[in-house]
């Protein structure tokens, strides 16, 4: 858990900008209005707002109770129907009303209320003329229309009369005696005037003389402001601004309720801190309550209060500027929200809560073994003996029993040996007990008769054996892994792929076997951290499933991002028919574990209503299936989530019943994989989901894939390119051996194709001077990807001399004879040119055919014929049957 600081002071901001009309039209959305006239009659209304409350239609046995507002001059009536005097409602009588006493059907007479009996429940009321008031139940009492609530003072005004005292008596009158002429009557306070005293105060710009008499005035004006509002703001105005001064029943309340909310909550915010208590039953109320204390306000409380908000404020401000404690990012959250965060911020708010979540479930792990609690083993002697271990070879104390225990004695026991690290055993009948390999852990066994034992080093051990444990396994996980997936691409690289289908089922095959090494670099690098003890938020990973969901996690939010980026950005290309977006090619970084989520179960609803169907009459599920059945039917969705844990352990408990009594359940449990997985892992929300992902980019392995020269050769594969028939590996080290090439000699390869002799070439001769041609411009991606500088044109055109030439020509229409006497002529003296050359020009009568062969007596050619099938099987790239030769020629 986070230490605890301090509460920053949040004070209720009142928005006294917005217009109050601009909320009217969606408070007239939600706001009950009466019915029409022709289904309900019209209520009467009230003859004493001020004095008769309605509760906002609260039914009346949900009114609160009627004695906290009662005194020794108020009793209460309560009126829970329509009635001559407004609809249902509770009325307060107070001594010195002015009320309607009844005294039949047709008769009630106006009087005033002289006397109050809570005991009896009865009321005094006085009528004009008459010396003594008569006894009425409260019932029979109906409020009046207050005609003279201000009753005129007699004679002349008091100021009048204490100037006239004063001046009579002046002679002999001290000024301590002097009467004081009263102050002043306070001006009236308006709703305006504390709108500009609410800014001001918490902008701590009122100075304290201010503040108190600001408050006297308000006070003072309780009613003229109460009738302000009434005036002024329509009910459902007045409504939307008794909401935002904190009523949650604003919308069901009066006018005139809501009315009196606003002026009492103007009162409360003179207060500094904390709330304001009072008891109705001792006669005071709130007003008074607030008054009270803020009367007692000294200069120096008002002083520190202003420096404690203004700390506040700081810390606020700081708070959303640079949340680094939980309780800043609970400010942060609140106000502007987790989109608002930037990646570094939601790195540590997140490693914030993960930690906080694993302090609490390790701290939910007892530390200490509590002593045994059977009045049993209280009676019985251990005994310590010492053993010898044989498969471990090593010293074994064993703690026995004096006597036999009963069952749920001998439980006790072995589920508090295990809790030390222990374990029971009957194997040798002379050693039968509870066996420790350490004689402290024993001890410590045997002191739970009398005390409890603690347990820290021993939770401590076995979870860094574990981590121990799970690294080895996982190496020999990795391992097992990568030399899989080595023997699967030896076995590719032998495979044909002289057509494209073929090309693509090996270039499949070895995709999924870079994806095996590199889930075995990652499980390596997982398995080492575990051992060095490093592993923080991924010290739970155990199997490989583990990992690949977290993969799967991260494949995701890459999407995720990918289409929240589109909504916002819109900035998508196309190619060729193909959508192009510079997201799509990143590779998953930081930035992509913001927009990952939990991947909590998420079923399709009918698969699921199959399920339970298939279970209703299954014995051994029935009353599971009938809980899915029902939780089922509170869905509107077409697809179903579960997320909370109690939903999420009813459907593993449907799932695994119904699995039990030979159900097919795979479309249904599928879905709880990830979710059952990260929670093995001991990945519990989305905070920890978020802090592993994170860690897990640092071991994560990167799949390799074919080189792009492979790419670009496995795009030949199927392409019609006229005279393209690449020179086999053993043709070539053939040729390479006539050609003598040596470092000094300049080296021609006309009609190069994709680059095999060239690559041959570099390989046994590098640092060599190689001068490529090419006709075929769609040759050129494989060549540019080798890295060769080729000169894209029609080699008959090349001029240039060379020391050594060699080159596979194109045979159609006796292109390879032309080809090799152009190249002849490139030839420096005492070099030579090695040709591939097919059979045709060495048995054709044509024109062409014999020139060609007395040309080649001529200049002392050599030929060397190969096997039927060079251009065939595993070593061609692409197969021909004709047959070829190779053709040697020096020149002198």
């Amino acid at each position: 858990m986070e230490n605890k600081q301090p509460m920053m002071y949040q004070q209720r901001t009142l928005d006294f900008e917005t217009p109050v009309r601009a909320e009217v039209q969606h408070v007239a959305e939600t706001t009950s209005q009466p019915p029409p006239a022709n289904q309900a009659r019209q209520a009467l209304p009230l003859v004493r707002p001020e004095r008769q409350l309605t509760y906002g239609g609260i039914p009346h046995h949900e009114w609160p109770e009627a004695k906290f507002l009662h005194d020794r001059d108020t009793i209460t009536v309560d009126r829970i129907r329509d009635d001559i005097d407004g609809p249902s409602h509770r009325f307060i009588i107070k001594r010195l009303d002015h009320v309607e006493a009844y005294f039949s059907k047709d008769h009630t007479q106006l009087g005033q209320v002289v006397g109050i009996s809570h005991a009896k429940e009865e009321v005094c009321v006085k009528f004009p003329g008459g010396k003594n008031g008569i006894w009425f139940y409260k019932g029979e009492i109906y409020p009046a229309v207050e005609t003279n609530p201000q009753r005129p003072t007699k004679g002349r005004p008091l100021s009048e009369s204490i100037t006239a005292a004063n001046l009579k008596h002046e002679a002999g009158l001290t000024e301590a005696d002097r009467v004081p002429a009263p102050a002043p009557p306070l001006l009236p306070f308006t709703f305006d005037d504390f709108k500009t005293f609410y800014r001001e105060f918490h902008a701590g710009s009122v100075p304290f003389e201010d503040y108190h008499k600001l408050f006297e005035q308000l006070h003072a004006s309780q009613d003229s402001l109460q009738g302000e509002l009434l005036s002024r703001f329509k009910a459902k105005e007045l409504a939307v601004l008794a909401s935002r001064f904190g009523s949650w029943s604003a919308k069901r309340s009066t006018k005139e309720e809501n009315a009196a909310h606003v002026v009492s909550k103007m009162l409360s915010s003179f207060v500094l801190e904390g709330s304001v208590s009072y008891s109705p039953l001792s006669g005071e109320t709130y007003q008074e309550a607030v008054a009270k204390k803020v009367r007692a306000v000294s200069a120096g409380e008002y002083a520190r209060e202003f420096e404690k908000r203004q700390a506040a404020t700081q810390q606020h401000e700081k708070a959303l500027e640079n949340p680094e404690t939980l309780l800043e990012f609970h400010t942060f959250l609140r106000e502007k929200g987790e989109e608002e965060l930037t990646d570094e911020q939601l790195a540590l708010y997140d490693r914030l809560r993960a930690d906080m979540t694993r302090k609490v479930r390790a701290e939910a792990a007892p530390n200490c073994v509590s002593k045994f609690q059977s009045e049993e083993l209280h009676a019985i002697e251990f005994q310590l003996k010492e053993g010898f271990h044989d498969k471990r070879q090593c010293p074994l104390w064993i703690v026995q029993l004096s006597t036999r225990v009963e069952r749920d004695a001998f439980n006790e026991l072995n589920r508090k040996a295990k809790m030390l690290g222990g374990w029971f055993s009957s194997f040798k009948k002379t050693d039968a007990g509870f066996q420790f390999l350490e004689l402290e852990k024993a001890e410590r066994f045997c002191s739970l008769l009398k005390e409890d034992a603690d347990r820290t080093d021993v939770l401590e051990s076995r979870k860094e054996r574990q981590e121990l444990t799970a690294a080895e396994r996982l190496h020999e996980l990795a391992q097992e892994l990568f030399s899989r997936a080595a023997a699967s691409l030896e076995q590719s690289k032998e495979a044909l792929q002289n057509t494209p289908r073929r090309s693509d089922i090996q270039a499949g095959v070895r995709g999924r076997c870079y994806a095996d090494q590199a889930m075995s670099r990652t499980l390596h690098s997982i398995a080492e951290a575990l051992s060095r003890g490093e592993a923080k938020y991924l010290d739970g990973i155990r199997h490989k499933t583990h990992v690949e969901t977290l993969d799967a996690v991260l494949y995701l939010a890459k999407w995720a991002r990918v289409r929240a980026e589109q909504r916002t950005e819109g900035e998508t290309t196309f190619l060729q028919g193909r959508r192009l977006d510079p997201l799509e090619e990143e590779p998953i970084g930081p930035a992509t574990i913001r927009f990952a989520e939990y991947p909590f179960p998420w079923i399709y609803k009918r698969h699921l209503e199959d399920l339970v169907r298939d279970c209703r009459q299954q014995t051994g599920v029935k009353q599971a299936a009938e809980k899915m059945r029902k939780r089922l039917a509170r869905e509107k969705e077409e697809y179903v989530t579960f997320q909370s844990e109690h939903d999420i352990g009813a459907l593993s408990d449907f799932v695994g019943r119904a699995k039990a009594v030979g159900v097919d359940t795979e479309r249904v449990a599928s879905s709880l994989e990830k979710y059952q997985r990260l929670n093995c892992a001991g990945i519990t929300d989305i905070h920890q989901l978020r802090a592993a992902l994170r860690e897990y980019l640092g071991h994560r392995g990167e799949a390799r894939g074919d080189s792009p020269v492979q790419i670009a050769e496995r795009e030949l594969i199927g392409k019609k390119l006229p005279g393209f028939f690449p020179t086999p590996r053993p043709v070539i080290e053939r040729m390479l051996e006539l050609a003598k090439v040596e470092a000094q000699h300049k080296v021609l390869e006309p009609s190069c194709g994709k680059g095999d002799i060239l690559d041959a070439l570099q390989a046994e001769c590098p640092g060599v001077e190689l001068v490529a041609i090419e006709y075929n411009r769609s040759l050129s991606d494989v060549l540019s990807t080798k890295g060769y500088a080729v000169e894209l044109g029609d080699f008959l055109q090349h001029q240039g001399t060379y020391d050594r030439i060699v080159m596979n020509p194109p045979f159609e229409n006796g292109s390879d004879m032309t080809h090799i006497q152009h190249a002849y002529s490139l030839l420096t003296p005492g070099g030579r040119l090695v040709s591939v050359i097919s059979e045709g020009p060495f048995f054709r009568s044509d024109k062409q055919s014999t020139a060609f062969r007395e040309w080649l007596a001529e200049v002392g050619g050599e030929t060397e014929t190969l096997p039927e099938d060079a251009f065939q099987g595993r070593e061609a790239f692409r197969e021909t049957g004709v047959r070829t030769r190779i053709l040697t020629i020096e020149r002198e």
